[in-house]
């Protein structure tokens, strides 16, 4: 897998974001990938599993990616400064915490695969933190897809077929809502696939109400800003 990093330079390339050390890159970006697992699951996780690419998984103790990591999976901003002690706040929570070596191919050498589970849901992600607290996540639930976390973003799944695009661009479209940019990607034609709809607004839960019920939308789940 080949993943692009194609961006422009924003002011936190030059100051950094507000976050609690000792690293923009190695703390507040795995805190906010962390974050994106926990938003995604929308329950208390009861199991945290953490797949590290290799040049992460050689540092990510000494840097403190591994309570970042932890602090966001179980809710934590990343300037929470109770980060440093989010592995002994996740132990008290009965969460079971666990770091593994894995090799995610052509990526970002800040690259982690993050598997979360509740007492109802799973979901996993991949994504890398890219410097600045900036983060790109590139994988969700097995789907390709394009998050940063830096708008409130529409994640629906559902099954292909022909004006599914259309039906719930419209209800965003009625709620006065400008979409920023949409990616569609799926596992197969007319089975299973994936729509992120960035957007400049929130979206409204009577909004999310009606594009949950378009017919073959299995799942729509909206997250705001990853803080």
């Amino acid at each position: 897998m080949t993943v692009r990093h194609d961006r422009k330079v924003s002011i936190l390339d030059v100051m950094g974001p507000v976050m609690v050390g000792p690293s923009s890159s190695h703390t507040a970006g795995t805190a906010r990938l962390g974050r994106v697992a926990r938003e995604i699951l929308d329950e208390d996780p009861v199991s945290v599993r953490f797949y590290l690419h290799p040049p992460l998984a050689a540092t990510y103790r000494g840097h403190g990616s591994d309570f970042a990591l932890v602090g966001g999976a179980i809710g934590l901003n990343v300037d929470d400064p109770r980060i440093p002690e989010a592995i002994r706040i996740a132990e008290q929570m009965g969460v079971n915490i666990e770091f593994h070596d894995e090799d995610l191919g052509e990526v970002h050498p800040n690259t982690a695969r993050v598997e979360i589970e509740g007492k109802s849901r799973k979901a996993e992600i991949v994504g890398s933190s890219i410097g600045g607290g900036v983060i790109e996540v590139f994988n969700i639930n097995g789907f390709q897809t394009r998050f940063k976390g830096d708008s409130p973003t529409l994640l629906l799944f559902y099954r292909d077929r022909p004006g599914m695009i259309s039906e719930v661009t419209r209800i965003i479209a009625e709620e006065g809502i400008n979409i920023a940019s949409l990616y569609c990607s799926r596992k197969q034609r007319g089975k299973d696939a994936f729509m992120q709809i960035d957007v400049d607004s929130p979206i409204s839960g009577a909004a999310l109400g009606r594009i949950a019920a378009v017919a073959d939308v299995s799942e729509a789940r909206y997250l705001d800003r990853i803080p």
